[in-house]
């Protein structure tokens, strides 16, 4: 046997072995921490749709439930401080006085366009509601309500 030719040959192909192996785990795990991100952009997107549909709105069952969930997917998925504003909103919510869930949802609209890639907005978040007669029906004046921290009058 010739060890000149074969010691070369042996070593390239260790090598590229090696090689191929650090390449596909690390793109196995670039792979997982996409999947993990994408995740949990969606639940705290969704989070933020739930909330911003039942603020400055008079409380259905729905709603509930839907601002319940998204304290829970914040807690669980949100940044330490969402998860602080989370709680905040939700001790304010169990309290007297009206609680406002505008910290969190422009918190949650900021970590959400950066995590995205889209250029940040100034202000925040504001929300269009529609007044309904005592029948249910939508006002045919749009009179939009556009909340800015605080609840619409009437």
């Amino acid at each position: 046997m010739n060890w000149t030719l074969l010691a070369p040959l042996l070593v390239t192909s260790m090598l590229t072995i090696l090689g191929w192996y650090v390449v596909q785990r690390a793109g196995r795990i670039r792979d997982a921490e996409n999947r993990r991100s994408e995740r949990r952009v969606a639940f705290l997107l969704e989070a933020y749709r739930r909330l911003e549909t039942g603020s400055y709105r008079a409380p259905t069952d729905q709603t509930r439930d839907g601002i319940e969930s998204a304290i829970a997917d914040v807690q669980l998925l949100g940044t330490p401080r969402q998860v602080a504003l989370a709680v905040k909103f939700a001790e304010d919510c169990a309290g007297p006085a009206p609680a406002s869930a505008l910290e969190l949802l422009r918190l949650l609209r900021d970590d959400l366009r950066r995590e995205l890639t889209l250029e940040p907005l100034d202000g925040g978040p504001r929300q269009l509601r529609f007044n309904r007669h005592e029948n249910g029906q939508a006002n045919k004046a749009l009179n939009p309500t556009v909340g800015r921290g605080r609840p619409p009058a009437g």
